[in-house]
């Protein structure tokens, strides 16, 4: 599954290194809380290895902590 609506839209239109088109976000399985109930999710693109930090709230978090889960242990 593509994470890449966890990821700013900016970071979304920067072009994949290893492709014309754009990257293909997976989470790597590092989260960590953060203060005011946030929530950093560490993400790799499949196609070109680079590495980008989510920070979502702790809402957005729960909306998508059952795939995000189900995606870091099929990695």
């Amino acid at each position: 599954m593509n994470f890449n609506h966890l990821l700013t839209e900016k970071r979304i239109k920067i072009a994949c290194k290893g492709n014309p088109k754009e990257c293909y976000w997976v989470p790597t399985g590092r989260i960590e809380a953060m203060v005011c109930e946030n929530v950093n999710v560490s993400m790799r693109c499949k196609k070109c290895n680079a590495r980008e930090e989510a920070f979502l709230t702790r809402k957005e978090f729960n909306t998508h902590e059952r795939v995000i889960n189900k995606e870091v242990n099929n990695a």
